[in-house]
């Protein structure tokens, strides 16, 4: 495997990292002042693959990415995702986004289309960041804010990190150990307070539901979430876009902590998208 950069303009330059020389392509998007490190079981996964080729970034702002003034929204990031695919001639592949890097992902297909792709990927992230009541819909806040979510990521990341990162790497993980949780916090850090509270807060504003629908039939959909959420998302496939497969197991962090059952069921996915 190995890492480099992509220059956008002036200001960004988009860290990424890819393992296998496949002509087969898949690109996962980190979530939420996530990094590339994530993905280190896939990138291990892919390593050696002569079929496959895997490749991950981190966003702007975010890990190695530089820490840009401004285009802290995902509409941005999915500017900076065409302008990623454009400069690694990309086409025929798979994309997938993990928890709000659906956001960025369904932004790129709002933006630009989805011509180039072979297969959709929502990795335990939803089309639309906040809906009525979150508990039903496919949506991580309440429009009303009922139960502090929103504010939790927002206003408490800039008013006492620590302790909002602490809980926020806690979340994520079945394994809660000192160490995970250790390891999180250093990838999340990595991303500026400002940058965290901005992107959440103009996430609210962002509703992609019409984009996944629209590709309905088109690609190849699959839906993998933490196993709490399995019945809210398997209602809106259900509703929406029939033909997605959805599956659930694990907490948020399921492709980190159950490598060898998501590597299994996404080489499964692959191969129906270049059969």
């Amino acid at each position: 495997m190995k890492g480099d950069y992509v220059r956008v303009d002036d200001e960004l330059e988009i860290y990424y990292e890819q393992a296998g020389e496949g002509e087969n392509t898949i690109l996962l998007l980190p979530g939420w002042t996530m990094s590339t490190r994530v993905f280190e079981r896939q990138l291990e996964y892919f390593d050696q693959s002569e079929q496959y080729r895997f490749i991950t970034l981190d966003p702007r702002a975010q890990g190695r990415s530089s820490k840009t003034s401004s285009g802290h929204d995902y509409e941005q990031h999915g500017r900076d995702l065409q302008s990623f695919v454009e400069a690694l001639q990309l086409d025929n592949f798979i994309l997938g986004g993990w928890s709000f890097g659906c956001l960025a992902m369904l932004a790129y297909i709002h933006q630009f289309n989805a011509e180039r792709l072979s297969g959709l990927l929502m990795l335990d992230g939803p089309p639309r960041a906040a809906a009525e009541d979150n508990l039903v819909d496919w949506a991580s806040y309440r429009y009303d804010d009922a139960d502090g979510r929103l504010a939790f990521y927002t206003e408490a990341r800039l008013s006492d990190p620590e302790a909002t990162n602490r809980e926020f790497a806690a979340w994520m993980l079945e394994d809660k150990s000192e160490e995970n949780i250790r390891w999180l916090l250093d990838i999340t850090e990595q991303t500026p307070d400002e940058v965290a509270a901005a992107l959440n807060t103009t996430s609210t504003m962002l509703d992609y539901r019409t984009e996944l629908r629209a590709l309905e039939g088109k690609l190849p959909l699959w839906y993998l979430v933490r196993a709490d959420h399995e019945k809210k998302v398997n209602d809106w496939a259900f509703n929406n876009t029939p033909s997605a497969r959805v599956q659930a197991f694990g907490e948020h962090l399921m492709f980190w902590e159950r490598a060898a059952e998501f590597n299994a069921a996404l080489a499964e996915f692959m191969r129906r998208c270049w059969p």
